[in-house]
């Protein structure tokens, strides 16, 4: 009788364990975004480094930008062909691929400087997420 508890609360424990252990992986690789405007504001400090970001997205030709209208802020985004191989960037090249098209979304990758005065960063994407296309 004794083991029969034993037994039931550890398997009880276990079950709880399992239950447990995705919701806490998935929260531990979801970094909480950045701002685009701190970022931008000190970019010595980010030069270089992995990203994430949340702004608007918005494509004008083949140039595909990321903004902030708090801080009137932008950075270009690079958008690597072979990237299309993983959905979450294939489907967000959909989302803004028409002129006019914007979409919200969370962006990470590594963020660094550009020779274009009109747009002097960019972040190389490695993934985005929560992506919301705004009307």
């Amino acid at each position: 009788m004794y083991t029969k508890s034993i037994f039931r609360a550890s398997a009880f424990a276990l079950l709880m364990a399992l239950a447990a252990g995705p919701a806490a992986a998935r929260s531990a690789d979801e970094t909480p975004p950045d701002t685009l405007c701190t970022v931008i504001g000190t970019a010595a400090r980010y030069l270089g480094t992995t990203v994430t970001v949340r702004g608007v997205a918005s494509s004008a030709g083949k140039v595909t930008l990321l903004s902030d209208a708090e801080c009137k802020g932008s950075v270009s985004l690079t958008l690597d062909d072979g990237g299309t191989r993983k959905r979450d960037i294939a489907s967000f090249k959909r989302a803004v691929a028409s002129n006019g098209a914007q979409a919200t979304a969370t962006v990470s990758g590594r963020f660094r400087s550009t020779d274009d005065a009109k747009s002097p960063y960019a972040i190389d994407v490695y993934s985005v997420r929560d992506v919301v296309n705004v009307q």
